[in-house]
């Protein structure tokens, strides 16, 4: 079985949590199993197991090596789910364990490093199925940190009872610390310079994922992608900085409006492109553009002046699984510029995708 759902029983019994070392305190980052914001960071983040990222790889052979452990993970933790983007021992993407009996869990609330010399012997986690079975006798973890949040954890497991050694656990530290680096980068590959906001290649990513979570549970899914008009104008009068200054304010109220479901990505330029799924009806997609258009049309002041900002907006929906990703935008961004032709419109339906027989 290889699945998350396949492996539920077996993944019981591979997911153990511990108490923690007081000497190695992460302070100042978001920690908590279901902190919203935290929860929201492993989102965006948008990593899955077996990324197949050579680096993290890289991280857990070397630990691997080093502490002569046969478990090793790099594990993104979510409420009562271990998905492991890089492992070695553990042989699945990810694991469903209730947080109470995942050490890594314990590291995420904490955020603390964890040792656990004998595992058989913690009055709750000696009851692991994995525990009790002889299979896991010892762990040390310690938080896999980004950008100011716990995502999961880099940890080494043993099937003995074992006091790490303050060389393993150094090691553990800073390949902790190069796995969060790797994350970083990724990250920042990933996003807009400017607005902080995911770039094309990350909504891309969202954009697929919506549409194959179609198939699976129905729904509709919507893409909007607007600009702003005659923006050269803005550049020209006020100078890149006023219309960095502009981007940055749509960006803020593009967030701001919209539901923490949905994607708000800057393609480049003054062109901004939004992803919304889980929508029931058409009625539902127009109510959003119409909030959009509510936001985008509050006045704007530009390096203390206020002047009138117009933004055209064109939306598209979909119902089918089948709609190529490039489709969807194309018929959003020819919207568009009707929009952009009709000075009485800001925002124009594209034609609806029904699903396909």
């Amino acid at each position: 079985m290889t699945t998350c759902e396949q492996e539920e029983f077996a993944m019981t019994a591979t997911s153990m949590t511990s108490s923690p070392d007081a000497s190695s305190r992460f302070d100042g980052v978001i920690t908590g199993v279901r902190d919203a914001r935290r929860l929201k960071a492993v989102a965006d983040a948008n990593l899955h197991g077996h990324m197949a990222d050579p680096d993290l790889d890289a991280v857990v052979a070397t630990l691997r090596l080093v502490s002569a452990s046969p478990i090793v993970v790099v594990n993104i933790v979510s409420a009562d789910r271990q998905t492991y983007a890089a492992e070695v021992g553990i042989g699945a993407e990810c694991t469903s364990v209730p947080d109470t009996l995942s050490f890594c869990a314990e590291v995420v609330d904490t955020g603390r490093a964890l040792t656990v010399p004998n595992a058989a012997a913690h009055p709750v986690y000696s009851q692991n199925p994995m525990v009790r079975s002889g299979n896991i006798g010892s762990y040390a973890g310690v938080p896999l940190i980004d950008n100011g949040v716990i995502l999961g954890s880099v940890a080494i497991f043993d099937h003995q009872e074992r006091a790490f050694s303050a060389e393993v656990l150094d090691v553990l530290r800073h390949q902790g610390q190069l796995a969060g680096s790797v994350l970083a980068l990724r990250r920042s590959a990933r996003m807009d310079a400017l607005t902080g906001l995911p770039n094309r290649a990350l909504y891309g990513d969202r954009l697929e994922g919506a549409l194959a979570r179609l198939e699976r549970s129905g729904g509709m899914v919507c893409v909007m992608y607007l600009d702003i008009d005659d923006f050269k104008t803005i550049n020209d009068t006020f100078g890149h900085g006023g219309g960095d200054e502009v981007l940055l304010e749509l960006g803020r109220r593009l967030v701001n409006v919209l539901r923490h479901a949905a994607t708000v990505a800057r393609f480049g330029g003054d062109e901004f492109v939004i992803l919304c799924e889980d929508l029931e009806s058409v009625d539902g997609a127009k109510q959003l553009a119409a909030r959009v258009v509510a936001a985008t049309t509050e006045p704007w002041e530009v390096q203390g002046r206020f002047r009138p900002i117009h933004v055209s907006i064109g939306f598209a929906v979909t119902t089918s699984a089948t709609t190529e990703p490039s489709v969807l935008l194309g018929d959003a961004d020819t919207a568009m510029y009707s929009a952009k032709r009709s000075p009485a419109s800001t925002s124009v339906l594209a034609p609806i995708r029904l699903t396909t027989p």
